[in-house]
């Protein structure tokens, strides 16, 4: 009757109520059928709970670390090279592309389409579908990309500064944030998460048009126009509601092609028929989605993130960073990071830019009664989230690719200064969530089944409450983590 971290309550006659940490980062909480609750370990998860719980984000870590030292080694050369002159690809379509041009241009677009998919899923169904809701966030992702831009090109905009790059550091890397986010969630009330989710996706899309309109090179008109084209039967299979995804498949791919060919980042493609897909569409019968949802209604576009979640994850973001994370260590480079205006600029828009820059104009927004603080959330949590969202690392390498062609030496400063600005963010991010108290879960059952319900402790009291039913933990005052009130015994 005990779970493996607190002493389980049964409580008064028709119900019982088990109180436990919430979920900490090597385990979830879990509800048998006779409503005991236990931790549900690693080992029993599968790979949708593993990702959940940060997998992505270690894969991810593991990738850069393994391509940072592969770079630095005695196979340096060898490494290097497969990404820049192993090609394959049909030449007489102009698809002869390298190793590293197929993992930006072809496999991104495959992450931008599972991008598209959860942005078009919280306009519809999510935390942007409230406009109400989502208007602090929305705030937040503003100042959280104006403010380091500024920084940057003030930075920048002195001799042998790279104005170019300006758009670098107004990302936020939504696995990687969501990621050591996880690792201490037990110490956020539920509006954080919610609250981070929301400002990074509204963050992606700011990236994603920036890229669409200032990285443009090389246009052919003839292209575009086939894209437009292409751009027009999407709009119309979605107005229909068409759910066979081998009609966007294919779309997707001819307008990828005209895209790369009129001189727009093709990796635009996976948005663009991603925010095609029917948002009421069902899910086929028997997908692995509606198994997992255990009968429930899914959408389409919930089956497809299903799908595309763990090969995004565990496939696709580890490749990106081998093949873009392999850079040179010398002494001069990792000086640069801090000397030269490119690295400076980064560097303080990530960790200075991105944290004020949100609590200020969030906290603007609230002073002129424009929008207010979730419950539980307050100014401190909003720090917390900015450090968070200081990590760039995937759209940041990603725009780096885009804004620095042909300038190799700010290349190199540019993505170290990504690594250890976002390695400073995580770290002092994670650090800030550990300072926050525990929010426990208490599980409460009854004959329509259990619920859980997430409140503060203030603070246990060293003897439990005891009856011929088992015992309970005495808290003095728990705090709900949703209304902020006192928790009143019932």
């Amino acid at each position: 009757m005990a779970s493996a971290r607190a002493p389980v309550a049964l409580g008064r006659s028709s119900a019982r109520r088990s109180v436990i940490p919430a979920s900490s980062p090597s385990s979830v909480a879990v509800v048998e059928g006779d409503g005991e609750v236990r931790e549900k370990k690693w080992s029993e998860m599968d790979i949708h709970e593993l990702l959940d719980q940060g997998l992505g984000s270690i894969m991810l870590l593991g990738a850069t670390a393994l391509s940072l030292f592969l770079a630095n080694s005695a196979m340096s050369g060898g490494f290097i090279g497969f990404w820049e002159h192993f090609h394959i690809g049909p030449a007489s379509l102009g698809l002869h592309l390298n190793a590293h041009e197929w993992v930006n241009e072809g496999l991104m677009a495959i992450f931008f389409f599972m991008v598209g998919l959860e942005i078009k899923r919280e306009f519809v169904f999510g935390s942007l579908s409230n406009v109400k809701a989502a208007l602090l966030p929305c705030f937040g992702a503003l100042g959280g990309m104006v403010a380091p831009m500024g920084i940057y090109l003030a930075l920048n905009s002195v001799t042998g500064g790279i104005p170019a790059g300006w758009a670098i550091p107004m990302a936020t890397d939504i696995a990687f944030a969501m990621g050591v986010y996880n690792f201490f969630k037990n110490r956020m009330p539920p509006a954080v998460a919610t609250f981070l989710l929301t400002l990074a996706t509204v963050d992606d899309l700011g990236a994603i048009a920036v890229i669409a309109v200032c990285f443009a090179k090389g246009i052919v008109p003839a292209y575009l126009a086939a894209s437009a084209g292409i751009c027009a039967v999407l709009a119309i299979c979605c107005k229909k509601k068409v759910s066979n995804m081998i009609v966007y498949s294919a779309l997707g791919v001819a307008l990828w092609f005209a895209l790369l060919k009129g001189g727009i980042n093709a990796d635009i493609a996976g948005v663009v028929a991603a925010l095609a897909i029917p948002a009421d569409a069902d899910a086929p019968a028997g997908s692995h989605a509606h198994a997992f949802e255990d009968g429930m209604k899914v959408t389409l576009i919930d089956d497809l993130i299903h799908f595309l979640h763990p090969i995004s994850s565990m496939l696709i973001m580890p490749l990106f960073a081998l093949a873009n994370c392999a850079v040179v260590v010398q002494a001069s480079a990792m000086a640069g990071v801090f000397t030269a205006p490119v690295g400076q600029g980064i560097m303080a828009g990530l960790l200075v830019g991105k944290p004020l820059g949100i609590a200020a104009i969030c906290m603007a927004a609230i002073k002129m009664n424009l929008c207010s603080f979730p419950p539980g959330m307050n100014l401190k949590h909003m720090l917390t989230v900015g450090m968070l969202a200081g990590i760039g690392f995937t759209m940041s390498l990603f725009l780096i690719e885009q804004a620095l062609v042909g300038m190799p030496v700010a290349s190199v400063t540019a993505k170290l200064a990504i690594l250890v600005s976002s390695g400073i963010a995580a770290t002092v991010g994670g650090f800030a969530m550990t300072r926050f108290p525990v929010y426990f879960c208490e599980i409460v059952c009854d004959d329509d089944g259990c619920a859980p319900e997430l409140f503060e402790e203030a603070k246990f009291k060293s003897e439990n409450d005891c009856d011929e039913d088992g015992c309970v933990p005495k808290f003095d005052e728990p705090v709900s983590a949703v209304t902020g009130e006192a928790k009143k015994e019932q």
